[in-house]
C-alpha cells in the first residue's frame, strides 16, 4: 500500500467507522421513508456517472429515504475502480431544495438533528473524497442542503436561471451538512461570512463572478449532456490518471505538506514506466 494514500484512506475509513455505526444502530429505519428517490447510472464506455435526485415535486428535497439511498450510492461509486466522473443533478427543473420538511418535522428533538447532521456531513465527506472528478449540474435551485450539496462536487455548472441560497439562517438554523466549512474552503473566509449571514440567494452569474460556479450552460440543450461534454473536454486523459490526479489534489488537502508530497511522489511512482508512459515516450506525445 502506498505511504500516504494509505493515509489518506484511513482518513475516509475513519469519517465511515465514526459516523456509519451511529446512524445505522438501532436500524436505518430513521432515514427510511417520504417521496422521491435517488438513482445511480454508471456509463462504462465514458467513465462518467450520472446521480439524479428525482422528487421533483418537492424540489427535489432530500427525504429520509433518499439520504439513505445517496449514502448506498456513494459507497458503490467508491468500489468503481474504472470511472472518471460522476454528475449530481435534479430530476424536473431544480437542483435539490435541501431536506425534505415533511422528514424535518418528524425529527425535531436535539438528538435527532444531530444524528441526520452526522449521516449527511458523512455522507457529502466521502462523496467529496471520491477519487472521481465531481460536477454539479444546477438548474433551478440550490438551497439550503441542496447548495450545502453542491460544494461537496468539484465543479458546479449552472444554468443561467439556477440559483444557489444558503438560506438556512432564514430557518433559524445553520449549515449542518458540512456546506459551511467547504464554502468557507473554496472562496474563504469573509465572503463565506457574507454569503452564508445574509442568506442571499445567489443567480448563476453573480455565483460565477465570486468562483462559486465554474461555468454557465447555454440552458437550451440537455444540462446533462452539455455538461458531459464540458467534462470530455476539460478532463479528456486516461480515466486512471484522472483518478491519481484526483488523490494528489485530496491529499494536498488533507495531509500535511510533507506527508502530501511523499503521497505526490507515491502515486507518480505508480505512472512512471506504465504502458500508457511508455506508449507516450514512444510516440514522442509531449511534443506533439
Amino acid at each position: 500500500m502506498l505511504r500516504n494514500l494509505g493515509q489518506l484512506c484511513m482518513l475516509r475509513g475513519s469519517v465511515l467507522d465514526r459516523v456509519r455505526p451511529r446512524h445505522l444502530s438501532g436500524g436505518s429505519e430513521f432515514f427510511t421513508g417520504g417521496s422521491g428517490r435517488v438513482t445511480l447510472d454508471r456509463d462504462e464506455d465514458s467513465g462518467i456517472a450520472v446521480i439524479t435526485l428525482d422528487n421533483p415535486a418537492k424540489k427535489n428535497a432530500l427525504s429520509g429515504g433518499m439520504m439513505l439511498e445517496f449514502d448506498g450510492i456513494v459507497q458503490k461509486l467508491e468500489q468503481w475502480s474504472s470511472g472518471k466522473a460522476v454528475i449530481v443533478h435534479g430530476h424536473g427543473g431544480d437542483f435539490c431544495a435541501g431536506a425534505d420538511l415533511d422528514f424535518v418535522r418528524k425529527i425535531l428533538s436535539t438528538e435527532e438533528g444531530q444524528r441526520m447532521s452526522s449521516y449527511l456531513q458523512g455522507a457529502m465527506t466521502r462523496f467529496k473524497n471520491l477519487p472521481l472528478i465531481s460536477v454539479a449540474v444546477i438548474g433551478g435551485i440550490a438551497v439550503g442542503g441542496g447548495a450545502e450539496l453542491s460544494t461537496a462536487c468539484d465543479f458546479r455548472l449552472m444554468t443561467p436561471n439556477a440559483k444557489i441560497g444558503f438560506v438556512q439562517l432564514r430557518m433559524g438554523v445553520v449549515t449542518g451538512f458540512g456546506g459551511g466549512t467547504r464554502l468557507t474552503q473554496m472562496l474563504g473566509r469573509t465572503q463565506a461570512l457574507r454569503i452564508l449571514c445574509s442568506g442571499k440567494v445567489l443567480k448563476a452569474e453573480e455565483c460565477r463572478e465570486i468562483g462559486l460556479a465554474d461555468h454557465i450552460l447555454s440552458g437550451t440543450e440537455d444540462c446533462v449532456e452539455e455538461s458531459k461534454a464540458w467534462i470530455q473536454d476539460n478532463f479528456p486523459h486516461d480515466n486512471t490518471l484522472t483518478q491519481k490526479v484526483k488523490e494528489i489534489v485530496l491529499g494536498a488537502l488533507s495531509l500535511d505538506t510533507q506527508s502530501a508530497l511523499n503521497n505526490e511522489q507515491d502515486i507518480f511512482t505508480t505512472t512512471w514506466c506504465s504502458p500508457l508512459h511508455l506508449e507516450a515516450l514512444s510516440n514522442n506525445i509531449k511534443h506533439k
